[in-house]
């Protein structure tokens, strides 16, 4: 899809008034006349992407993706288990989007607030049947990953978030261990508000930067051990098709500057990884 298409569904969603809002319950039933979804605790989705982008690298053009996940409320602390997977469309060829599928397997812990800030612990599982095949005819390489995410509302409904991902067994895009560590780390900060626009529609703003300690290998082979990664921005439009059902397109930027980590490090697929990438999607959320 080009990027004239998906700014042109994202201005289109900005004229649906006839629809309920996204994944609130609306505030005024007489205009949004739908019953809402309060009490589920699963969620299903899909969606399209025109570009993947991992920790600032664009490993795939189009795409398409799935979700489910599902909250266990009645424990001492809830506990939240799901899948992902993604499947490259390779619209791109075998030169520019090689990149295949990817599954992961994850799982978080919702910790107790603490002086207004609101934490969970995270475990995710990444598995590349068809990605990053140490030799050909055998099963893709895997990783794994633990992170810590913290938040807080900081003023005027805008929300400060930091992440600390370390993953452990990783491999560079060429399938080998990298022999100089046991593990890297991925440090995300962004803020984000959401502005609602009318009782039906709102309108997601996010932006952030990322700092990578050991993780990206470049072109030379040689690793860098820690700097800058890239910086985002993105914004969105959640839709409510129904109570429980939620329309979402998107608009997003990467961006890596000159000596940054994510500038021309080397992501195994070649040419897929283009720096200063504008991207766009949509997505479809069911709750249960």
């Amino acid at each position: 899809m080009k990027i004239k298409a998906l700014l042109a569904t994202l201005i289109g969603a900005v004229a649906l008034q006839g629809v309920s809002a996204g994944e609130w319950c609306p505030p005024a039933p007489d205009k949004c006349p739908v019953e809402c979804c309060d009490d589920t605790n699963g969620e299903v989705s899909f969606g399209y992407g025109s570009d993947y982008i991992f920790y600032g690298v664009r490993l795939a053009r189009d795409h398409v993706w799935a979700d489910a996940n599902y909250t266990f409320d009645g424990l001492p602390l809830p506990l939240t288990v799901g899948v992902w997977h993604l499947s490259s469309l390779g619209s791109g060829g075998a030169v520019s989007d090689a990149y295949g599928d990817e599954t992961n397997l994850y799982a978080s812990v919702a910790l107790p607030s603490f002086c207004g800030f609101d934490a969970s612990l995270g475990y995710k599982a990444l598995f590349y049947p068809t990605t990053r095949q140490p030799s050909p005819g055998t099963a893709g390489d895997s990783q794994n990953e633990l992170s810590l995410s913290i938040s807080r509302e900081i003023f005027c409904g805008v929300t400060l978030g930091y992440t600390a991902a370390y993953d452990f067994n990783v491999t560079d895009f060429n399938d080998t261990v990298l022999a100089d560590r046991s593990g890297a780390w991925v440090h995300t900060l962004g803020l984000s508000k959401s502005v609602d626009i009318t009782d039906c529609l709102a309108l997601d703003l996010a932006g952030g930067v990322l700092y990578t300690d050991n993780y990206w290998e470049n072109v030379a082979g040689a690793t860098k051990d820690s700097g800058w990664n890239n910086y985002y921005l993105s914004a969105s439009l959640p839709i409510a098709l129904s109570g429980c059902a939620t329309l979402t397109p998107y608009v997003g930027y990467s961006g890596t500057p000159d000596t940054w980590v994510a500038d021309g490090i080397n992501g195994g697929v070649p040419g897929a990884n283009q720096n200063d990438v504008f991207h766009g999607g949509v997505s479809i959320s069911v709750g249960f």
